[in-house]
């Protein structure tokens, strides 16, 4: 089962602040429209899903276990 680019987005948002955070933000609001029309992702929400993946495996290595690296 793929895990959605909004799940790896969640999660790392509570380890950005400041700009980063709004970035963070407003992939994820793009990534749960996505989802909830079954379009595919932009560009920006999949590389900001891989950076929050690796932001999990160095802050929540047990979260970026559960979920393994993204795979869209």
């Amino acid at each position: 089962m793929t895990i959605p680019a909004s799940s790896y987005l969640f999660q790392a948002r509570t380890f950005v602040s400041g700009s980063r955070k709004w970035r963070f933000e407003a992939a994820l609001a793009t990534a749960q429209v996505c989802e909830r029309f079954e379009r595919p992702y932009p560009k920006s929400v999949r590389t900001l899903a891989h950076t929050a993946y690796d932001m999990l495996r160095m802050d929540a290595p047990e979260v970026a276990a559960e979920f393994g690296p993204p795979s869209f």
